[in-house]
């Protein structure tokens, strides 16, 4: 369970959200939705630990999460709009380097949880290609792999369907719930109601939901 107390944010004299409040249950897929440049982004870097709040808690399964900054560990696992996958790996390769060079996983190890990820994914085929073979979609799930191989407590998304065809949009959906079928904790920032309503156990709306 994620718990998120008075979480508030200001960049100089704009404040970009003050005392949040905001739970997300074991298992559950929480969207968190709102116009382009409110804030959700921001939001999602504080709860990834890539920003620093200016004050607030957060707990994740009981234990405090920092809120620097300078969060170390892989406790929230991000998958990024622009995907960030590294161009001289293959899909394999950029599964397993994280959890061996973070996470000292034996090389072993590493390479057959990836192998069980890219399974899991559909993405047998693609194992040994570069990302620019792929598609956008495919980009999207191997991110997800990436992203689980660190075991983190939650997974977060931004913008995960931005820039996809509607197939892709409906192979992420299908990931997504697959993924909740498994129990994997969820949050997903998006601008798209029609993919929230299709995922979501429950919506927080940025626009509306949040204390400026």
């Amino acid at each position: 369970m994620l718990e998120i107390k008075n979480l508030s944010k200001k960049y100089a004299e704009q404040t970009i959200f003050k005392n949040l409040n905001l739970t997300i249950a074991d298992g559950e897929v929480l969207t968190i939705v709102g116009p382009s440049g409110i804030g959700k982004t921001t939001f999602l870097r504080i709860v990834a630990g890539l920003l620093a709040a200016d004050t607030g808690e957060m707990q994740l399964n009981g234990q405090d999460l920092d809120l620097s900054g300078e969060r170390t560990g892989a406790d929230v696992g991000v998958i990024f709009q622009d995907f960030n996958l590294f161009p001289q790996f293959t899909v394999k390769e950029n599964i397993t380097l994280a959890p061996i060079m973070v996470n000292k996983a034996a090389k072993n190890d590493a390479n057959d949880l990836a192998d069980q990820l890219i399974d899991q994914l559909g993405l047998a085929d693609q194992s040994n290609q570069y990302p620019f073979q792929l598609s956008g979609g495919q980009k999207q799930r191997v991110a997800i792999a990436r992203a689980l191989a660190m075991k983190p407590g939650i997974l977060a998304y931004d913008e995960p369907t931005s820039g996809l065809d509607e197939e892709s949009t409906d192979r992420v959906i299908g990931v997504i719930q697959q993924l909740k079928s498994q129990g994997v904790t969820q949050l997903i920032v998006t601008h798209d109601l029609q993919f929230a309503q299709a995922i979501a156990d429950k919506t927080f709306d940025f626009g509306t939901d949040v204390e400026r």
